[in-house]
């Protein structure tokens, strides 16, 4: 509880994460890389915050899904929509990742998933538990982009407000494919700055018989 009164309150007055905007990595996915998708895409942002990349996904005609643990971040997510004009093309839901059972609402099965930042800020259980939500919530053949803070933690510095420290390390070097490597293939897409990466990661497709 104390965890979300803090994203709420950083919400409210300065999220410095915020300021990205659409990220860099899903533009260059959307614009390089085919995305196999049905004939209504669907999209689904994994702790979106205030939506800038949700409303992007529904710009480019995906039928755009956010959900977050912040009810304050969706507040502005919605407004962010609104102003759009894609609020018809969007839903944001308040969801806590690391739970059991996801609410129905949050449908599936979506062509692409997204988390920039969501996983790497769970313990162990909680990242397991989002995993699993991202497995089931793709279809076979969808693509979903996970970027995060990623290293040694030998090699980090004890803080940093800039990026992973000891303190706050993020995903150890090889955990993307503890965590993926049975459901997903799971590839380097960009390593946007020291101590970040970013993955991509392909739903399994089911193998043609007959």
């Amino acid at each position: 509880m104390v965890h979300h009164r803090i994203y709420d309150l950083m919400y409210r007055w300065w999220a410095p994460w915020d300021a990205v905007g659409v990220r860099d990595e899903l533009l260059e996915l959307l614009d390089d890389v085919e995305v196999a998708v049905s004939s209504h895409p669907r999209a689904i942002d994994l702790g979106c915050g205030t939506g800038a990349n949700v409303v992007e996904l529904a710009r480019r005609g995906f039928d755009a899904t956010g959900v977050d643990f912040s009810p304050v971040a969706l507040d502005k997510a919605r407004v962010r929509a609104r102003e759009a004009g894609v609020a018809d093309r969007c839903r944001f839901l308040e969801v806590d990742l690391t739970a059991a059972t996801l609410p129905s609402a949050v449908g599936g099965p979506y062509d692409l998933l997204l988390d920039f930042g969501t996983l790497d800020d769970l313990r162990a259980p909680g990242r397991a538990q989002m995993a699993a939500h991202m497995a089931r919530l793709a279809r076979p053949g969808a693509l979903a982009l996970c970027w995060c803070f990623y290293g040694d933690r030998h090699d980090l510095p004890v803080f940093s407000f800039h990026g992973p420290s000891k303190l706050a390390p993020g995903l150890p070097v090889g955990e993307e494919r503890r965590l993926f490597g049975d459901d997903f293939e799971v590839e380097p897409f960009a390593w946007p700055m020291p101590h970040t990466a970013c993955f991509l990661l392909r739903r399994d497709a089911p193998v043609p018989t007959g």
